[in-house]
């Protein structure tokens, strides 16, 4: 799931006011007055993804606004890439990048607009039709949070705050987006772990970090949890964890970085596995030590 945080930012400027005409002699207008105002920060979906095949061709999406006030959503279909860092980007924003087969056209879904009052939620319902060739299609069911209606200030509320210049008001629209993937024909999911090394401590990761490349082996995207383990044997334990990992077929790799929840003792054995929370969840889809 992409959230704003991680970012999908839309911003929209209001301009109101307008600067003074420059004549020769005047005085240089003071620096434009911009203030800024969040918008749908207590957006949430669920689930996180959606993947449909021939036994399922229909799901339904839960839209939250667990703010405390009303809210009005766009519900739309938006194709993605990802890059080897694991950033996921709009096709429109890297047109030049390798991309996995769209899944757009194969999708319904309604409704398109939602207006929740607080705590309350929607349903949108997706419905998928079969592709005509077996392979595995997507794109990205995104809601993004409307503006209220009171956002922003008239012309005469920003000549006060600054008479002879241009007052800016910045909306920041967030958006929330989940994949949705169409799979048809058999399914090779697979992957391993490469490049695994200990990271030292250093900011945001008190007790060090794992590096790792999770290489996808088969056609189709491979989605599960990263786990850093520490010890042998019984004596296994997780040091370290990071949910929902996925590579999708447009990239044969992508980095991530693990922190540590727990410092790793002097010489104790630490390997990376990859567990599946996909078509085979549980399943251990690799695994590599990790070299210091």
């Amino acid at each position: 799931m992409l959230r704003s945080a991680a970012p999908l930012i839309a911003v929209a400027l209001a301009l109101a006011g307008a600067a003074a005409a420059q004549t020769p002699g005047a005085q240089t207008p003071p620096a434009p007055v911009v203030t800024a105002t969040p918008t749908g920060a207590d957006l949430n979906i669920s689930p996180r993804r959606v993947t449909f095949d021939a036994t399922q061709r229909a799901a339904s999406v839960y839209v939250f606004n667990q703010g405390d006030a009303p809210a009005t959503y766009t519900v739309e279909l938006i194709d993605r890439v990802m890059s080897p860092d694991g950033q996921i980007r709009a096709v429109a924003d890297a047109p030049d990048a390798p991309r996995s087969p769209s899944a757009m056209d194969l999708i319904q879904y309604t409704p398109r607009r939602v207006t929740l009052q607080p705590k309350e939620s929607q349903v949108i319902r997706v419905r998928v039709r079969p592709p005509e060739a077996p392979g595995e299609y997507r794109t990205h069911l995104t809601v993004t949070a409307l503006p209220p209606e009171t956002t922003g200030f008239t012309a005469e509320q920003a000549a006060e705050n600054n008479p002879n210049g241009v007052a800016l008001q910045i909306t920041a629209l967030f958006s929330v987006s989940i994949p949705l993937i169409v799979r048809e024909g058999a399914v090779d999911a697979r992957a391993a772990v490469e490049n695994a090394r200990l990271l030292p401590a250093a900011e945001g990761a008190p007790n060090g970090a794992v590096s790792l490349d999770l290489v996808r082996l088969g056609a189709n995207s491979v989605y599960g949890d990263v786990q850093i383990r520490a010890g042998t044997g019984a004596d296994e334990h997780v040091v370290g964890q990071v949910r929902g990992i996925a590579v999708y077929p447009e990239i044969e790799r992508r980095t991530v970085v693990a922190p540590l929840a727990m410092p790793v003792a002097a010489g104790e054995p630490v390997r990376v596995v990859y567990v599946d929370d996909d078509a085979n969840a549980g399943t251990v889809l690799g695994s590599a030590p990790a070299s210091r």
